[in-house]
Formats: C-alpha cells, sequence, structure tokens
C-alpha cells in the first residue's frame, strides 16, 4: 500500500486546501487543512482506502457521527463529514497552542498549575465519556492541547462502543505515564505530583486509583499551593472507596507543608505602547495604496525570452495570504518548520515570521479606510516588512498540487527578465491601482505590480559592484510606491534580514 503524504493527494478537497500532514489515525490519516470559504484553519483526518486496519466507509462515518453528538467545551468541534475526488474525509475544530507531545519532543516542562489542569481536564472528561457510557481511544498526548492563556482543550477520541470501566482506569495510568517529563524539577509542589502520578500508573497500596481520589489529591494541591480551585461540572458513577481519605493523608506523609514565607513569583505588567504622532509631510500621497483583487494567489504561464518557461505570481504576496500561512507556521511542529525553512536560516524551528509592526499593519489593513504610515491598505496589499527568510518559508510552505514542482523565490536573471516584457503603457503610475485597469499590468501575461507597488526579493545572492570588497548579498527588483514605474531596478542588500516597508515577495515555481 503506497503511503499517502500532502503531496502525493489532490491539492483541495471541496471547500478545504491541504497545509500539512500530522500523523496516522486508525484507518486514516490526519492533516492540517484551510477551509477557504469560512477563512479558518482545521484538522482534516482522511479514510485511507487501502488503510490495514480494515477500516470502511461506514464505521469512519459512524465514528464521526458518535463524535459530533459528543458536547463539552473542552472538545474540539467536529464541523462535517463528505466526500471530494473520491475520497471521504471528516473535518473538525483545529486546537490553539501546542500538544503535549510538542512540548515532549522540545524538551520543556510546564507549571504546577498547568500540570494539575491537564489531569483535571483529562480526568473530567472520562467522567463526561462514563456519564454518556460512550466508548473513547486513550487520549495521548498528541491529543492533548495547551495554549499561552493555559486553557486546556482535547481532541475528540470517542468512538462506538459499548463503555468500559477499565477505559477511565487506562487513561489514567496513560497520564502517569506521560506527564512525568513534563514535571519541572525542584519547584513547590514537584515531590507531591510525581508521587500521585506514580500512584495514578501503578496504584496505591497495591490497588488501582480511582478518579475521584485522583480529583481530590488534585485539590489538596491546589490548596497547598495556594492556587484557586477548580469547578466540578459533574461527578463520577465509580464510587470511591473508604481509603481515599488515608491514601490522601500518606501522599503528603514525609513531604512537609509549603513555608508561609514562599516568595511570589515577580509578573511583569505589559502596559499598551503609548501613540506616536506621525507626521507625513514627506510622505507620498498616492490616491491608493496597491489593492490586488485575488487573495488566493492567482499565477499565470509564462514563456521567458530565450525560451523557457515559468509559473508566476499574477501579484505580489498579499497580506491575505501571508496572514493565513502565520495562523499555519504557529501550529506546525519543529520538525515540518525546519523542513520548511531555508538551509542557513539561524533559526529554523524557532522562527515566527511575523513581520515587523504586523500587528499595526494588519489592524489598520483590516479597518475600511484604513491607513498604515500614511498610506491606505487593505487585505489585499502587499505584504512588507518581510525578510529573506520570512518569504522563503512562505514559499516552502505554500501547497502544490501532486506531482508539481514546489514554490520558491524567483532568481534574479528571472525577474529582470520578466520585468522586461512588460508592456505598461504610460510608466511612473501613482496612482498605484495594482490591478488589470492599472498601468502597472500587463496585458500580455498578466503579471502585475513589477513597476510600482513594492520592491521584491529574489533568491539570488551577488556581488555589489559599489562594494566589491564585501562577500555577495541578496538582490531585491523592481519599482515601488517611493519609486514606481521602474522594472529594471536592482538593488544589493546588506543582509537577508533586512526588512522595509517597501518591501515584499511573489512566488513562482517551474513547469513539469
Amino acid at each position: 500500500m503506497p503511503d499517502l503524504s500532502m503531496f502525493d493527494l489532490p491539492h483541495n478537497f471541496g471547500d478545504y486546501t491541504l497545509v500539512a500532514f500530522i500523523g496516522r489515525t486508525r484507518g486514516g490519516i490526519l492533516y492540517q487543512a484551510i477551509q477557504q470559504g469560512m477563512d479558518r484553519s482545521v484538522f482534516l483526518e482522511l479514510l485511507d482506502p487501502g488503510n490495514p486496519e480494515g477500516v470502511g466507509v461506514e464505521d469512519f462515518l459512524m465514528k464521526a457521527r458518535t463524535r459530533a453528538v459528543i458536547n463539552a467545551p473542552v472538545l474540539g468541534t467536529v464541523y462535517e463529514a463528505s466526500q471530494a475526488q473520491g475520497y471521504w474525509f471528516v473535518t473538525s475544530e483545529q486546537l490553539g497552542g501546542a500538544s503535549l507531545q510538542a512540548l515532549l519532543d522540545r524538551g520543556q516542562t510546564l507549571s504546577m498549575k498547568d500540570l494539575l489542569k491537564v489531569i483535571e481536564t483529562v480526568g473530567n472528561m472520562c467522567g463526561r465519556y462514563e456519564r454518556l457510557r460512550t466508548a473513547f481511544n486513550i487520549m495521548e498526548p498528541r491529543h492533548i492541547f495547551l495554549d499561552d492563556k493555559s486553557s486546556v482543550r482535547l481532541m475528540n477520541t470517542a468512538v462506538p462502543g459499548d463503555f468500559h470501566e477499565e477505559m477511565s482506569r487506562t487513561q489514567m495510568k496513560r497520564l502517569g505515564v506521560d506527564l512525568p517529563p513534563l514535571v519541572t524539577p525542584d519547584v513547590p509542589g514537584t515531590t507531591r505530583l510525581r508521587t500521585l502520578l506514580e500512584w495514578m500508573r501503578e496504584g496505591q497500596n497495591g490497588k488501582p486509583m480511582q478518579w475521584d481520589q485522583v480529583m481530590e489529591l488534585v485539590a489538596a494541591v491546589r490548596e497547598q499551593l495556594g492556587l484557586s480551585p477548580r469547578v466540578t461540572t459533574h461527578r463520577y458513577t465509580v464510587p470511591a472507596e473508604s481509603r481515599e481519605k488515608a491514601g490522601k493523608r500518606l501522599l503528603w506523609a514525609g513531604t512537609g507543608l509549603l513555608g508561609a514565607g514562599i516568595a511570589a513569583a515577580a509578573v511583569l505588567l505589559l502596559f499598551p505602547r503609548e501613540k506616536e504622532t506621525v507626521s507625513c509631510p514627506h510622505v507620498p500621497s498616492p490616491k491608493h495604496y496597491p489593492d490586488f483583487s485575488a487573495s488566493d494567489h492567482t499565477e499565470v504561464r509564462v514563456t521567458l525570452p530565450g525560451g523557457g518557461e515559468l509559473i508566476v505570481g499574477a501579484h505580489e504576496i498579499t497580506l491575505e495570504s501571508y496572514r493565513l500561512f502565520l495562523e499555519q507556521w504557529a501550529r506546525l511542529t519543529p520538525e515540518l518548520r525546519e523542513e520548511y525553512s531555508h538551509p542557513d536560516q539561524p533559526d529554523k524551528r524557532t522562527a515566527s515570521h511575523i513581520p515587523r509592526d504586523w500587528e499595526a499593519m494588519w489592524k489598520a489593513a483590516s479597518m475600511p479606510g484604513g491607513k498604515w504610515k500614511c498610506r491606505k491598505i487593505t487585505p489585499r496589499s502587499p505584504v512588507v516588512n518581510v525578510t529573506f527568510w520570512d518569504a522563503w518559508a512562505y514559499a516552502r510552505w505554500k501547497p502544490v498540487a501532486p506531482g508539481e514542482p514546489r514554490y520558491r523565490l524567483p532568481e534574479r536573471g528571472e525577474w529582470m527578465a520578466l520585468g522586461k516584457m512588460m508592456e505598461t503603457g504610460e510608466k511612473g503610475d501613482k496612482t498605484l491601482v495594482i490591478d488589470r485597469y492599472s498601468n502597472d499590468y500587463d496585458l500580455k501575461t498578466g503579471v502585475c505590480g513589477m513597476a510600482s507597488g513594492v520592491m521584491e526579493w529574489t533568491s539570488s545572492m551577488e556581488k555589489d559592484p559599489a562594494r566589491v570588497k564585501e562577500p555577495p548579498g541578496p538582490v531585491a527588483c523592481g519599482g515601488d510606491w517611493r519609486q514606481p514605474g521602474i522594472s529594471n531596478r536592482v538593488e544589493y542588500l546588506r543582509s537577508r534580514g533586512e526588512s522595509r516597508d517597501n518591501l515584499g515577495f511573489r512566488i513562482v515555481r517551474d513547469v513539469r
């Protein structure tokens, strides 16, 4: 059976575009995807037609129906089950934050408060499944997500079938095995929590723990650490045994009480920045800032002078398209981030690729008539303040149809050849309306924005003729809003980490 990956499959499934491969499920494959019509990120589980487990369409859909009827705020919502391109798939809410598996892979640890929340959330969900008599697959670290606000969310693992009490106990044991590497050493509560996790996986005095006992012990840890108690939303149906109070006392035996004089952690308050008063006496005041009609990356096939073909982005990458990239990038595993990063990038696994002043830029673009740095800006304006690393990562990340060459930045020679082809009529257009009615739209090729709008990154590294003793540096090409009407302009930059408000990029790919 062939191993299906993101690049062996159709690019789109109905309204969904595959973004990244996550892993295998029983009978299926899990991807990150974008639902274009709703402009949201989702999980997409695809039924593998040749799956070795023998899961059929009816079983696959029954699992989706079972999960769709389970209502709990901590669970990811199931959106729909559908068929496209001959494949059955189910989409669900893409949970925010990072999975525990991602944290384990990075060698991170969690605060005592967050670990207690994880135990409580999973335990409460086991209680919910038990009340509903719903079977479920054991939740692994990849199913548990924690965001930067310490909110714990769970992937829905309900499955058709009868609930058995042993499922809850197996889940408890699994947490007892998975969580110890996430415990921060040598902080108040470390010994207590490690003891609790040991009892969860191995039992206490030779007898398995009950979730009621675990919850009482968690509450005791909270109380001794001075953490606010959590509200329990339901009771467990498994009766608590009489030994629970004795067990609670044993847990703290020999560990001692927290001293009343524990120093509180310092909290840094982030005050809103004062608004800058910006005067714009020397900034050009064009009628329009570049505003493109297509945010789905329209591209055209161009025959270059001297032979050869290239598939070229009809316009620079827009703020709208780049925002979707940022949303997806934040959810990628460190391994995928490294795969999509330039080999020379120093921070392959940790780079966020958020442009300088991005928050203000996007806020202005999202407002009717919004202005950023005294220029009109919309979601379909070209993204700026991006570095070479940002542009390269976007090109590598953007999915392609099966068997198609990957996207990349154009070479300097390719960009200049395209610029020479442009028949833009009257150049130097200062309205900067970069669409099919603009003077900077080439009626022959359908490419726009090469003589105005923003300069564009290329993949080339060349020596600057004015600095012959210095090593080769990156190259940008084209006109911009400051100097419109120049399609043969070349600028030699000092660093791939440079970012400016008149510098963006477009992407190209080879013809197969």
